[in-house]
């Protein structure tokens, strides 16, 4: 039974390579499994709840919960402070 599985997944891989390809042939771009990231992430979302409105990339989203996830704790921060 794996191996029918297996071979059908197979088929279903080649079939959407083909209609891919002749779409592309026609001008049409068609992205089904590799659609675009769009929205906060939850990393985003957690900081916006926590009050954090720093992005990411900011040394000051490293705060509470979110630092404490990120292997910094009470005495173990980054000596950074907000003025």
């Amino acid at each position: 039974m794996p191996e029918i599985i297996q071979t059908f997944k197979a088929m279903q891989k080649t079939e959407s390579e083909k209609r891919k390809f002749l779409a592309s042939i026609q001008g049409i771009e068609l992205n089904d499994e590799e659609k675009e990231k769009t929205g906060p992430t939850f990393e985003d979302i957690q900081r916006k709840a926590l009050g954090i409105d720093a992005d990411a990339e900011d040394v000051l989203s490293l705060q509470g919960q979110v630092a404490s996830g990120a292997g910094f704790g009470v005495g173990m921060g980054l000596g950074y402070e907000q003025e």
